[in-house]
């Protein structure tokens, strides 16, 4: 998480684009998210505040307390009813939360992850997710060749951790936008639903 902390240190991330993310957006208009909504790795808020605004209860959640501290300043300067819950966080011990959602959201947090931290993040979701609720996660894709950036995953490798218990909804080629590249990055946007 050092990496992080520094990079909100140093000023803008290249994934703070102070704007949602165009497939959350898309999910929301599909009215793909039920409420509570938990927002994993919110960063600076933009998709959890879009979330709010669309009339959804969210509990959005970081490590990094600069990030929750941008996030908190965004959402104040908007009359958000409800507005976000901003709480520090990590997607790896999320069954001490105490928390039950209908639906988390990962914009680009799984693919961070080793290959054992994927399992066990596979766990911590489903130990606050609902009976029959959703994981819409958006990961950089093996299409994304240009540097800098996270760990690029195949399909089978994002869905190697979901097998039991979990059924794979959709999965769909799309652009991950950051300050990196102007056409955003090769993505996948993959939903699960726990069984």
């Amino acid at each position: 998480m050092r990496e992080f902390s520094a990079r909100y240190a140093g000023g803008i991330p290249p994934w703070q684009i102070d704007r949602p993310q165009p497939e959350v957006l898309r999910l929301i208009r599909q009215g793909k998210f039920q409420s509570p909504v938990l927002d994993l790795g919110c960063g600076t808020g933009d998709n959890a505040i879009a979330l709010a605004s669309s009339g959804y209860r969210v509990v959005a959640m970081d490590p990094i307390p600069e990030a929750l501290r941008r996030a908190r300043e965004k959402a104040s300067r908007l009359s958000l009813d409800p507005s976000p819950e901003f709480r520090k966080g990590n997607a790896l011990s999320l069954d001490k939360s105490g928390l039950k959602v209908a639906t988390v959201l990962d914009s680009a947090v799984f693919h961070i992850f080793s290959d054992g931290d994927q399992e066990r993040y596979a766990r911590e979701v489903g130990s606050v997710l609902a009976s029959g609720g959703r994981l819409h996660l958006l990961s950089f894709s093996e299409r994304e060749t240009r540097q800098p950036g996270p760990r690029r995953l195949t399909l089978e490798q994002i869905s190697r951790p979901f097998q039991a218990g979990w059924v794979r909804e959709e999965a769909v080629r799309c652009r991950y936008e950051d300050l990196v590249r102007a056409d955003g990055a090769h993505a996948w946007r993959i939903t699960f639903r726990k069984a």
